[in-house]
């Protein structure tokens, strides 16, 4: 694969492109402001994955090689963190608060992070 304008051929996770539109909003504010964009998203990749009765999870820091962290797992307890996990969205969602500060301290705890730190270009 050859280097694009537009990253491409990566899978990407729920985790990846809210990172990456959380970007895209943040960069946005700042160009109508009349400022150069400064954020970028993570590429970090948090998943479940339901396979019927079962399920696969994994995370990868960042999702493109050479990573920190490569985690993998699978099972019944997969699908049942998956429904959890569907309720626990809907429900913020439904709220109004896309990521409360419960949730980000634990993925803080864990190692994620949406953006990157602030580029200085």
């Amino acid at each position: 694969m050859s280097p694009t304008p537009v990253p491409t051929g990566v899978p990407k996770t729920g985790y990846m492109i809210e990172s990456m539109v959380t970007a895209i909003v943040h960069n946005l504010k700042e160009v109508l402001d009349g400022k150069e964009p400064t954020h970028k998203g993570s590429w970090q990749a948090l998943c479940l994955a339901d396979f019927g009765d079962r399920g696969a999870a994994f995370a990868a820091i960042p999702q493109i090689p050479p990573r920190d962290v490569n985690w993998f797992a699978s099972g019944k307890w997969v699908h049942w963190a998956k429904i959890g996990f569907e309720k626990y969205f809907l429900n913020k969602m439904k709220s109004g608060n896309s990521e409360p500060f419960y949730e980000k301290a634990l993925m803080k705890m864990m190692g994620f992070s949406r953006l990157k730190e602030k580029l200085h270009l």
